[in-house]
C-alpha cells in the first residue's frame, strides 16, 4: 500500500513540474518513471552561480527518496530541509576557501621575507622579472643587458630598483605559494 501512495505522489510531482522552456531557472518534466523533481510549486532552488544544479537535485532525489513524503507539507518539510543543508554546505565550501587563501597569503608573506633576508635565492627570476618590463621600454638585446646590470645585490643597483625588486620578491613569493598549492591539493 505504500508504494502505491509513493507512485501517487510521484505522478502528482511530475504534474507540477514545468515543462522544457528558455528559462533557466524551470526544471524538465522527468523522463524516467518515479523519478523526483522540483515541484513548480517550490520554485527553482536558491543556487549561487558556479554551484552545481545537478548535485542539489541528487540531494533532493535522496532526501525524498529515505523520508518518502506522503502529502504537501511533507514535501514543503524535505525542501526545506534540502535548502537548509545546502546552505550548510555552501558555508563549509566557503570556510575551506578563505581559511586555504588565508593560509595561501601567510605563505607568501612568510616567502618575501625569506627571499628578502636571502637575494641568492630568486636573483636569477628577478633577472628574468626586470627584463620583461624592460622589454615593453627597450630592444630585447638591450632590456637583458640592463636587467644584467640592475641585477647584482649592490647598493647603488638596490637603490634604482628597490620597488622593482620588492615586486619581483612578491611575485616569485606568489608563484612558490601557487606551487606549494598546486603540489599539496588534495584530489
Amino acid at each position: 500500500m505504500r508504494c502505491a501512495s509513493v507512485i501517487r505522489l510521484v505522478e502528482r510531482m511530475v504534474a507540477f513540474v514545468p515543462r522544457k522552456s528558455e528559462s533557466k531557472t524551470e526544471v524538465a518534466a522527468a523522463q524516467v518513471p518515479g523519478q523526483v523533481q522540483r515541484l513548480s510549486l517550490f520554485g527553482p532552488p536558491l543556487l549561487l552561480e558556479g554551484e552545481d544544479a545537478a548535485a542539489y537535485d541528487e540531494l533532493l532525489a535522496r532526501m525524498c527518496a529515505a523520508v518518502k513524503p506522503v502529502d504537501v507539507i511533507d514535501e514543503m518539510l524535505v525542501a526545506d530541509i534540502v535548502a537548509l543543508q545546502w546552505e550548510v554546505l555552501r558555508w563549509r565550501r566557503l570556510k575551506r576557501t578563505l581559511m586555504q587563501e588565508v593560509a595561501l597569503k601567510a605563505l607568501e608573506r612568510f616567502l618575501i621575507d625569506r627571499l628578502e633576508s636571502n637575494y641568492a635565492l630568486h636573483e636569477e627570476h628577478f633577472q628574468s622579472y626586470l627584463a620583461e618590463i624592460l622589454k615593453n621600454n627597450f630592444p630585447p638585446e638591450q632590456a637583458e643587458m640592463l636587467a644584467a646590470e640592475c641585477a647584482p645585490n649592490t647598493d647603488e643597483a638596490n637603490d634604482k630598483m628597490n620597488d622593482v625588486l620588492d615586486d619581483a620578491r612578491a611575485d616569485k613569493a606568489k608563484e612558490l605559494a601557487q606551487e606549494y598549492v598546486r603540489v599539496n591539493e588534495t584530489p
